[in-house]
């Protein structure tokens, strides 16, 4: 009667806990959050008007330039073309200083930034490393072209509205290293096209 007993309590308490372990591992982690979205939510809630235009702005700049230093770096795994590879590489280094500096201004200004890859920015990064490396050269290029355009003329626009001095002296700066990549990836570009 006693090991009846003992069977039945080792049984239940067994059942017990395979049915709590199975809720607890069915536990869905939640997603973690977007760098950018967080940044954002931060900045609203501590500024108005033009200072948050411009925490607007050095968000947009952060996600940009996290970007370009992680394609930058794929290059080196996914291209063929020594060209590319030499480019991607400048990029990866020349982005990962800009962060350096953005965040540095960021912090002067109380501004929140992106401090990783934005949700945008993996799901462009994936597009690319899925890309054969027949393809990869030249969608990387494009991409480059296509968001160094986009900066110059957000770039272009901030200077112009920004009341912050010291915004104003970066964006100068930058401004023309935004346009030199441009200018060099143009030129990359015409390369990979007569070579098709």
């Amino acid at each position: 009667m006693k090991n009846q007993f003992q069977s039945k309590y080792t049984f239940f308490t067994l059942a017990i806990c395979a049915a709590i372990f199975s809720l607890s591992s069915c536990k869905q982690e939640p997603k973690p959050e977007d760098t950018k979205e967080v940044a954002e939510e931060k900045n609203e809630a501590k500024f108005e008007n033009t200072k948050e235009d411009d925490a607007k702005f050095l968000v947009d700049v952060a996600e940009f330039n996290l970007e370009q230093a992680e394609l930058g770096k794929l290059t080196s795994v996914k291209s063929n073309n020594a060209d590319v590879k030499a480019f991607g590489s400048m990029m990866e280094r020349m982005h990962n200083e800009n962060i350096k500096d953005i965040s540095a201004l960021a912090a002067s200004k109380q501004i929140s930034i992106p401090t990783s890859l934005t949700d945008d920015n993996k799901d462009d990064y994936n597009a690319l490393n899925k890309k054969d490396i027949d393809d990869f050269d030249k969608q990387y290029i494009d991409h480059v072209v296509e968001e160094h355009k986009k900066a110059v003329d957000e770039y272009t626009d901030q200077a112009d509205k920004t009341g912050d001095a010291d915004i104003k002296a970066w964006l100068t700066t930058q401004l023309a290293l935004v346009r030199e990549h441009l200018d060099n990836a143009m030129t990359l570009q015409s390369k990979l096209e007569k070579k098709q």
